[in-house]
């Protein structure tokens, strides 16, 4: 999986909802700096992690990951 890829469609994503990435990380459970190397694409996320990243940006795993 590219994960810098990811991270750029998360990013534009979360532009387009007008979320700042601590709001988009409120809603993940999950600490900002956890989230800003999602963006940055240098974490690998879990299942569950990329599960609640898609309902909190709207989208299904197989946009996210450009499929």
């Amino acid at each position: 999986m590219d994960y810098v890829r990811l991270g750029k469609l998360a990013r534009a994503r979360r532009l387009e909802l007008k979320l700042t990435q601590e709001k988009v990380a409120e809603k993940m459970k999950v600490s900002v700096a956890y989230y800003g190397h999602i963006e940055r694409g240098t974490r690998v996320l879990s299942v569950d992690t990329l599960y609640r990243l898609c309902l909190v940006l709207g989208v299904s795993a197989d946009w996210l990951m450009g499929i």
